[in-house]
């Protein structure tokens, strides 16, 4: 049973991926029943888009959703209406809650202005953080429509990965765990303290050996701060196996999660 009657969500929702999954996952938890605004070809065509003649059909986008729901949250109530303009079904009166993402927040936002100036009362923002591709990029439909990374989050461009290592014998093991997950990547290596700007890379990753047996790994983007992980152990092996769970797309990460109001 969801804490409202009806919670409301929109968007074009083009190679649905990991970062729409965690979103509608999170209306229905929140919501008993679920309307999902799905923007037409017509809507796109006058809000036009980065690589916009690879956007699906309309379509197409709809049975996508309509079968990822019926998959994985079986006997839901949700309908999927067109959306045709900017506020769709999210004005009217019964609407009990609004879910977004950190990009569609300000949208939200203007939802709620939109509802004052009708004389309606606004309702509570549900904000889903947006999911992260294994570049820590967050994921995007523009990326996959690019070709960059897939649906699950995994990236298909090359990339460059600096390493950084304590001890010189983490070096090998290390560039064995990023060639795992990254096959195409061009390694910077680095062995001991970082001085000076760190080389140009889309990714970062730092070991350091830890007083326990064991490392301290963290990676981070440009644009990330850095995710730490302990891995324990003492063979190379066991470094090469931490750093790839480390390194995998979060594709893995649980749906149902708190929510974050």
């Amino acid at each position: 049973m969801g804490r409202y009657r009806l919670a409301v969500l929109g968007g074009t929702f083009d190679h649905l991926h990991i970062g729409h999954h965690a979103l509608v996952a999170m209306a229905f938890r929140v919501g008993d029943t679920v309307a999902i605004g799905l923007t037409t070809d017509r809507f796109i065509a006058d809000h036009p888009k980065p690589d916009g003649s690879r956007i699906q059909p309309f379509s197409v986008r709809r049975t996508a959703l309509a079968r990822w729901i019926r998959r994985n949250l079986p006997g839901r109530r949700f309908r999927i209406v067109p959306l045709e303009d900017r506020f769709g079904r999210s004005i009217e009166p019964d609407v009990g809650v609004l879910v977004v993402s950190r990009e569609t927040l300000l949208g939200g936002r203007a939802v709620n202005r939109e509802r004052r100036r009708l004389g309606r009362s606004p309702v509570p923002l549900i904000v889903v953080p947006l999911a992260l591709a294994d570049d820590l990029e967050p994921v995007s439909s523009r990326r996959v429509r690019a070709g960059s990374i897939g649906t699950a989050g995994q990236r298909f461009a090359p990339i460059r990965v600096g390493i950084t290592v304590g001890d010189p014998r983490d070096l090998v093991p290390s560039g064995r765990a990023i060639r795992r997950v990254f096959p195409q990547a061009r390694i910077l290596e680095t062995i001991g303290p970082s001085r000076g700007p760190l080389p140009p890379a889309d990714l970062m990753l730092r070991v350091d050996r830890t007083a326990r047996p064991g490392w301290s790994a963290s990676e981070r983007s440009a644009r990330s701060r850095p995710l730490t992980h302990r891995i324990r152990g003492h063979r190379p092996e066991e470094l090469e196996r931490g750093l790839v769970t480390l390194m995998r797309p979060r594709h893995e990460r649980k749906l149902f999660g708190t929510p974050r109001s």
